[in-house]
């Protein structure tokens, strides 16, 4: 194994079946609750819908490909330095929005929020950046 590819620890990509089936269980749990099959409280159900997420997306990031070499690496912290620039001017900007329109914006995010379309960019850089290499 080469050194840059030591720098960078990756799980196995037997974790994204562990994360899909993350995702899956929290979205089961969701409309169990709606159903109302599992009589959990709705505050409940909403942090582990939020956590469950949160946490499959994240093994998904650091999951490597079935072919991972120099360039999807460079792809990789490329996407992963867009996101958090992302991420770094929505909450810049988030307050200067309210302001402009009294509060009543779509932009009011809590943490949760502001990770999962975070992850959700970085997700989409990285399929923009492979599909154009």
């Amino acid at each position: 194994m080469k050194k840059n590819q030591q720098d960078l620890r990756l799980l196995p990509t037997n974790f994204k079946k562990v994360a899909f089936g993350i995702m899956v269980i929290s979205a089961l749990v969701v409309v169990m609750s709606m159903l109302k099959i599992l009589p959990i409280e709705k505050e409940i159900v909403k942090t582990i819908a939020k956590s469950g997420i949160l946490i499959s997306l994240l093994i998904l990031t650091i999951t490597r490909n079935k072919e991972e070499d120099e360039l999807t690496l460079r792809i990789r912290l490329k996407a992963f330095s867009a996101s958090f620039l992302y991420g770094v001017v929505i909450v810049i900007i988030e307050p200067f929005i309210s302001l402009l329109f009294d509060g009543n914006f779509l932009l009011d995010k809590g943490a949760a929020e502001l990770l999962m379309s975070m992850f959700f960019f970085y997700f989409m850089m990285a399929f923009l950046m492979k599909k154009n290499r």
